[in-house]
C-alpha cells in the first residue's frame, strides 16, 4: 500500500525528498502536505534524530499525518534512482507527500493507518 501510494505520488510530482527540501516546503506551504514519512534512524546520528524530532513536532502541530517506517534502505528501494546508477538517487531521510487531486481507496486506506505504529516494509 505505501509503495503504491509513493510511486504514484512521485509520478504525479507530489513528493518532496530530504530533510532540507521538506523543511523548505513546510515553511512555505504546509497546508498542501498530507503525509510525512520518516525512516527509523539506524545509524545513531544525533543530528538525524534532532531533525526527525523537529519534523514530527511540526507535523503533529499542523495535522499532517506521520508514518514511521522500519528501514531507510527498504524505503530507498521503492525509488528507481536508488537502484540504478543511471538516474539520480533520492534522499529518503524524510518524504513529504501532497494530496492528490482525487483520492482513491489505496490513498485513503494509507491515511487511515498513518499516525500508527512503525510500519514494517517488505524486503
Amino acid at each position: 500500500m505505501l509503495r503504491e501510494v509513493l510511486v504514484k505520488a512521485q509520478k504525479d510530482d507530489r513528493t518532496t525528498f530530504g530533510i532540507y527540501e521538506c523543511g523548505k516546503l513546510l515553511n512555505t506551504t504546509p497546508d498542501d502536505v498530507t503525509l510525512c514519512i520518516l525512516p527509523l534512524e539506524d545509524n545513531g546520528d544525533v543530528t538525524v534524530h534532532i531533525h526527525h524530532t523537529l519534523m514530527e513536532a511540526f507535523c503533529l502541530e499542523n495535522d499532517i499525518k506521520l508514518m514511521k517506517v522500519d528501514s531507510l534502505k527498504k524505503l530507498e528501494g521503492i525509488f528507481p534512482g536508488n537502484e540504478n546508477s543511471n538516474t539520480d538517487a533520492v534522499d529518503c531521510s524524510c518524504i513529504l507527500v501532497t494530496a492528490p487531486e482525487q483520492t482513491d481507496h489505496v490513498y485513503n486506506d494509507l491515511m487511515d493507518v498513518a499516525d500508527g505504529p512503525i510500519v514494517e516494509m517488505p524486503a
